[in-house]
């Protein structure tokens, strides 16, 4: 028997067992349909979604069409304040921060990038929204629509929009200056 006649085999069982590790791996790195909504950051995929934003709710919630289907996303991190757009009690600022997010985002493509949670207890998606290379929830922190809300466990960038509202509370922008 040659030696090529005994490598042979030996490359096919090599090459089909790394095939199996690597679908085993696939169906771990997406849950293999589990209803849970948060993946460890080590199997969680890298890249981020560009989507088109299809409604501005106010200043923290947006609609998009994510993978096919209409999806409220909200911005996370933040919080704006209320609007009275939709029977409920307006805060002060909230109709303006509603009007900036809507004047920055109605009609564009926007950026997705996810946190820990997938989605929130009211089934929207939770996620750092850029607009283009700019982080608009950042945005409206820096020029005091909203003020930092850290909600753990997404709180990957707590630190930077703590330092924003800082800023934005010093400079007195917004609502730091609008509002009591």
């Amino acid at each position: 028997m040659s030696v090529v006649a005994v490598m042979v085999p030996l490359v096919r069982i090599r090459l089909l067992r790394t095939v199996g590790v690597l679908i085993v791996v696939a169906a771990l790195a997406t849950g293999c349909g589990s209803a849970s909504t948060r993946a460890p950051a080590s199997v969680r995929p890298a890249g981020d979604h560009l989507v088109p934003v299809t409604k501005v709710t106010d200043g923290d919630t947006v609609h998009v069409t994510f993978h096919g289907h209409d999806e409220r996303v909200r911005l996370i991190g933040i919080d704006t304040p209320e609007v009275p757009w939709y029977g409920g009690h307006g805060e002060c600022f909230g109709v303006e921060a509603g009007l900036f997010a809507r004047g920055r985002l109605s009609g564009r493509s926007v950026r997705l990038s996810f946190d820990t949670d997938r989605r929130d207890r009211y089934g929207r998606l939770l996620a750092y929204v850029y607009l283009n290379r700019e982080l608009f929830n950042l945005t409206l922190v820096r020029l005091g629509y909203a003020r930092a809300d850290p909600v753990p466990p997404d709180t990957r960038l707590a630190a930077q929009f703590s330092r924003a509202e800082g800023e934005a509370r010093a400079a007195g922008q917004g609502l730091w200056s609008a509002c009591d």
